[in-house]
């Protein structure tokens, strides 16, 4: 199957990022900065989602499907976007094979100055989860403690590429999406009777099959990390319901009563089903575990995606854990210990508010109630660990245009801290959209102003009215561009005038 490449991008166009002269041509629609099928960078190439897999999908039908909530054809859908996204890259990097999302380009690449101009290896710099963090940075207090798990962002090539365009706005200019002085300048420069619909970033690309001709759409993914050590068993949290857990109201990954001791010398079949851990196995649980496990499984570790960890790695995992925890698991990492995914988000430009799904490590059983979501309708296109994955949706806010209900969907990983409001009852679309970039930059260091995330999701949010919107640029349902725009580079500091005659 043809794989679409990552079209590279001159750093020149990111370092212009702080000056807002108006150019001398207009810049390219999104569309048109989209991958070209036969550029290549060195070392590991991001490929896009190969055919087969129902991407980038037809517009108009999913977005009937959305509005109507055909649930089963979005289920598919999303199933098969999994499939495609997980399905060998035909690369490797230390001994794995690489998946097709994890040769994508991430926030180290795309939000700096240099821009996504090469991949030397797999995009993986660990970081806090930004969402765990907002509410608390905008309100002046300190972190929560609770939900101290490990991601990144990663982006496929067509988003990437859209991150390190220059892009057409207000006051004849163009802007860099990355720079957080730029989109401070860019929410400054809307004229006053600029409608709050309009007061927005350029769309990310979407563009179907025509004929013989791919067609590509933009993805933005967020997986959570955890270490499994080489030697011994390591505990794996398995959610199943807040219900189990020491804290059900925020019921976050080290707080669960279930666990899975994964196995690196276990059986290499990913299809093994976990089955209950033997007293023996018990006693093998590696020294200095925090879990609050009562309740243990056994499984090999092939059950889960896993990358073999190099030094490199081991001591990045190392030098965020005392600042931000490892999901509570209080292990250190050394060169040929594994991170395994626990879970992750992904996000679709297929329609234009997105399409939102969110997977989670869930071998065996579901979790009660199939709460937030299950492995039911997965096809037969995902195949091996990856079919150890549940899933649930978030195309609508609620089910459906002529409905009231408002949709669940949280990734159990990601959303049960207590530093995020109602994460246990939110949707990824209502969230998402208020991404937005405000202005002034303040605080030290540089803050961008954004909304808040909402407080409850009882009913709807008006993307295009909502008032809150009337002083912000709303980024397309992308957090990821105000929470990892880098900001301007410190200004010299100023000599000090040599002193008069008359004080020295």
């Amino acid at each position: 199957m043809k794989m679409r490449l990552l079209a590279l991008l001159p750093a020149a166009l990111l370092l212009a990022a702080c000056n807002k002269e108006a150019p001398t041509e207009p810049a390219k629609p999104a569309a048109e900065t989209a991958p070209e099928p036969e550029v290549a960078i060195a070392g590991i190439k991001p490929v896009d989602v190969p055919a087969g897999f129902g991407y980038p999908g037809n517009r108009d039908e999913f977005q009937a499907w959305a509005d109507t909530w055909q649930i089963d054809n979005i289920t598919t859908a999303a199933w098969n976007l999994w499939a495609g996204m997980t399905s060998n890259s035909g690369q490797s990097w230390n001994g794995t094979e690489l998946p097709v999302w994890d040769t994508w380009c991430g926030n180290e690449e795309v939000f700096t100055a240099k821009g996504c101009v090469t991949l030397e290896r797999p995009a993986r710099a660990f970081q806090k989860p930004s969402q765990i963090g907002h509410t608390a940075l905008r309100a002046g207090k300190a972190l929560p403690s609770d939900t101290q798990v490990v991601s990144f962002n990663k982006f496929n090539p067509a988003m990437a590429n859209y991150l390190g365009s220059q892009h057409a706005g207000p006051g004849n200019a163009n802007y860099s999406y990355v720079a957080m002085q730029d989109l401070a300048n860019l929410n400054a420069a809307w004229p006053a009777e600029t409608p709050i619909s309009a007061r927005k970033v350029e769309e990310t690309p979407y563009q179907p099959d025509n004929g013989g001709t791919e067609g590509f759409t933009a993805i933005e993914t967020k997986p959570v990390i955890f270490v499994v050590k080489a030697t011994g068993l390591t505990p794996m949290p398995l959610w199943m319901g807040p219900q189990q857990s020491t804290t059900p109201a925020n019921a976050t990954p080290e707080t669960w009563f279930n666990c899975v001791l994964l196995d690196p010398a276990g059986a290499a079949d990913p299809g093994t089903a976990p089955v209950p851990a033997t007293p023996a196995q018990i006693a093998q649980i590696v020294p200095g575990s925090t879990m609050a496990c009562k309740n243990y499984l056994y499984a090999p570790l092939a059950t889960i995606y896993n990358f073999k960890m190099d030094a490199a790695e081991a001591a990045d995992w190392n030098a965020l854990a005392p600042n931000s925890g490892d999901g509570g698991q209080g292990l250190t990492a050394a060169e040929g210990d594994f991170g395994v995914l626990g879970g992750m988000h992904v996000n679709s430009k297929a329609i234009v508010n997105w399409t939102w799904q969110t997977f989670w490590w869930q071998p065996g059983a579901d979790a009660p109630d199939n709460f937030p979501g299950s492995k039911q309708g997965m096809t037969d296109n995902v195949a091996g660990a990856w079919r150890n994955y549940a899933m649930c949706t978030a195309w609508n806010q609620t089910k459906g245009n002529a409905s009231k209900d408002m949709v669940v969907c949280f990734n159990p990983f990601l959303e049960t801290s207590s530093g995020i409001p109602a994460g246990q009852t939110s949707n990824c679309m209502s969230c998402h959209g208020t991404a937005t970039a405000g202005s002034p930059l303040s605080g030290s260091p540089l803050s961008l102003p954004t909304l808040s995330y909402p407080a409850a999701y009882t009913q709807p949010i008006d993307f295009n009215n909502d008032p809150r919107y009337a002083t912000f640029t709303r980024t397309d349902f992308s957090w990821a561009i105000p929470s990892n725009a880098f900001a301007p580079p410190a200004a010299p500091a100023t000599p000090a005038a040599p002193a008069s005659e008359a004080t020295r």
